[in-house]
């Protein structure tokens, strides 16, 4: 549990009793484009690994991070599209540095050349560890969401991490994936893995691309499509 969230115990829990649909037992949690688009709250897929697909919840917009929350009260804050910290997973993100010069705040201003270094620190006892990344943008990439075809410029991250580890490293360099719709620029989904111990977490902007997408006729909700 977060202790983080006591204090807001209320607040949350009326989110959750208004989103019994949204956090159902299912082996892969999936809504229709209708659900999401008549939903007040914005919603987020989440795949975490080999998890079954999760949703989250916008609780906070807050100091221009966005902070998402689930059923099981594990949260994920995300600023201009990067994970900058996590709780209530087995290994969380605390902190991030360097994310004002992040070039996915803006994906236009990313050339060959472009290069970016943060320092990381994790819970179990790391800190201050380095990462570097270079990227990479490909344009005209088709997405596949709620059975449509969208346009997408696809950028590559490609990261290194720099330092001796306390633990036992196989893999030093992974990818980051990030999505952003061809005509709006918005952000609509990203794979990101936050060090070489975690599996990558997979994000999809459901109710970012429901809005992008025209509406449909209003529905009873009473299961995905």
């Amino acid at each position: 549990m977060l202790l983080t969230l006591t204090a807001c115990a209320g607040t949350y829990h009326s989110y959750i009793d208004n989103l019994k649909l949204a956090f159902a037992k299912t082996p892969d949690a999936e809504l229709s484009l209708a659900e999401v688009q008549q939903s007040q709250y914005d919603l987020l897929y989440v795949k975490h690994g080999e998890r079954a697909q999760a949703v989250m919840v916008l609780m906070y917009l807050e100091t221009g991070q966005h902070k998402w929350v689930s059923a099981d009260n594990a949260m994920l804050i995300i600023e201009q599209g990067r994970l900058v910290r996590t709780l209530g997973f087995k290994h969380d993100l605390l902190h991030l540095t360097n994310t004002a010069s992040d070039p996915i705040r803006n994906v236009n201003s990313i050339r060959p050349d472009t290069s970016w270094l943060r320092l990381a620190d994790w819970h179990i006892g790391e800190y201050g560890y380095e990462l570097r990344s270079r990227f990479e943008v490909m344009p005209e990439q088709q997405l596949m969401v709620f059975q449509q075809n969208l346009n997408t410029t696809l950028v590559v991250e490609h990261v290194s991490y720099e330092n001796k580890a306390n633990y036992l490293r196989f893999d030093r360099n992974w990818q980051n994936y990030f999505w952003f719709d061809s005509e709006s620029g918005i952000l609509i989904k990203s794979e990101q893995t936050l060090s070489p111990f975690l599996q990558p977490i997979t994000m999809t902007y459901a109710s970012r691309i429901a809005r992008l997408l025209p509406p449909v006729a209003a529905q009873h909700i009473g299961g995905a499509q």
